[in-house]
């Protein structure tokens, strides 16, 4: 608990107001934290991250206030996300943050395999951060009935540009950290562009949705030879060295040991 005293903006005359808090509760956006601060923490001098299926960036902004924490203010973030009121978030976001625009860069896309046009689900963007590719790749938010959960969520589909990882990877030479939720896409986008993830990126933490998926991923990055952080399964009840967690989306993260630092 906690109050405000004098001298902090209230009138005097008024009685102290108090405002109770608590912490966080542990779930699945823990380990997000973990790996977006220790990438800070142990990047050189210019920090580079790259979020797909951003959302509004929070991770990206996220990542700039741990920066500036450490009173360091070279980086380069690149946010991609498709659902267009999303989209338009994240641009605000970075604005009212305060962020250079000349340091990062927001693509209104969908990520795949390859560069191109894809359809996309749209819609109902201030209760639902599920929008995916059409066909999804996962069912974890789409009952069978496909017509009557499309129109619940109130959405429509949309044709929008597509950009593949080895794009995203081109101008760049190092990425300390990519942030991936892309609704059950995870391991075709990354096994489409395996040679340019093993040659250019630090570390990646995976939101994941199917079984088959973590399957998958595991299978590559230990093929890759990287080193495994953290993997939960989705949809799980987990114990973690912080009790047992519930996670909704799983959760992989996975370190490149041939990048040093």
């Amino acid at each position: 608990m906690a109050f405000l005293e004098s001298g902090s903006g209230v009138p005097d005359d008024c009685p102290p107001q108090y405002v109770t808090t608590e912490l966080p509760k542990f779930d699945e956006e823990y380990f997000q934290w973990i790996d977006l601060l220790e990438s800070v923490a142990s990047a050189q001098e210019n920090f580079s991250m790259i979020e797909l299926g951003a959302g509004y960036g929070r991770w990206l902004v996220n990542a700039v206030h741990a920066l500036r924490q450490m009173n360091r203010s070279k980086f380069k973030l690149v946010g991609v996300e498709a659902e267009p009121t999303h989209f338009n978030w994240m641009q605000q976001h970075f604005l009212e943050n305060g962020i250079d625009r000349g340091s990062y860069q927001l693509i209104e896309a969908a990520v795949g395999a390859e560069d191109g046009r894809a359809s996309f689900i749209t819609g109902n963007p201030s209760h639902w951060y599920g929008q995916s590719t059409w066909p999804p790749e996962t069912r974890t938010v789409m009952p069978l009935r496909l017509k009557w959960t499309f129109a619940w969520l109130r959405g429509r589909i949309k044709t929008v540009r597509m950009v593949s990882m080895n794009t995203l990877l081109q101008s760049t030479d190092v990425v300390d950290l990519i942030d991936l939720d892309v609704q059950g896409s995870e391991l075709k986008v990354l096994t489409s562009a395996t040679h340019a993830v093993d040659l250019k990126v630090r570390r990646i933490h995976i939101g994941t949705h199917t079984a088959e998926v973590e399957s998958g991923l595991r299978t590559l990055f230990q093929r890759l030879g990287w080193e495994n952080k953290f993997d939960f399964p989705t949809g799980s009840l987990s114990p973690t060295r912080w009790g047992n967690i519930s996670f909704q989306d799983g959760v992989q993260s996975w370190i490149n040991p041939h990048i040093t630092y």
